[in-house]
């Protein structure tokens, strides 16, 4: 009897096609599509003054003279949260720049990648107040209280 069963269901498996029962017509051939030929690299064209390298110099004039001539010193940094009371928490290990100001002023130059967002300027005094913060962004040059 298991034998029997084997078989039977063997050859209906085999005699089962997978075709549609109709007698229509075939379907349509797809049609082929041109790919354009891939461009090569000479066929590039780069404008004059283009320049491949991700890395800018940024340059920063902070005078805080007006507001402090104190001993102050000055951090730049990549990465910062805000926090619950309106101010920054930097990410100190993303320090790019750092200068003591001398009568409030210093003048710092610094290197970044050229998709980099806003800054976070910190002043902080040795006398233990709160530091000044500011948000610029890398195009800005000056820093004037």
């Amino acid at each position: 009897m298991k034998r029997l069963f084997t078989i039977i269901i063997g050859l209906a498996l085999t005699a089962c096609g997978g075709g549609d029962s109709g007698g229509g017509t075939s379907s349509a051939p797809t049609p082929t599509v041109q790919s354009p030929e891939p461009e090569r690299m000479q066929d590039l064209i780069v404008p004059d003054g283009f320049s491949y390298d991700p890395i800018v110099q940024g340059t920063l004039n902070v005078n805080i003279s007006s507001f402090s001539s104190q001993r102050a010193h000055l951090n730049v940094y990549k990465e910062y949260k805000q926090n619950s009371a309106g101010g920054f928490n930097a990410n100190y290990t993303s320090r790019i720049a750092s200068a003591a100001l001398k009568d409030g002023k210093t003048n710092i130059n610094y290197t970044l990648s050229d998709s980099q967002g806003d800054l976070l300027v910190e002043v902080w005094f040795y006398d233990g107040t709160e530091p000044l913060q500011a948000i610029i962004s890398p195009e800005e040059k000056d820093w004037i209280l």
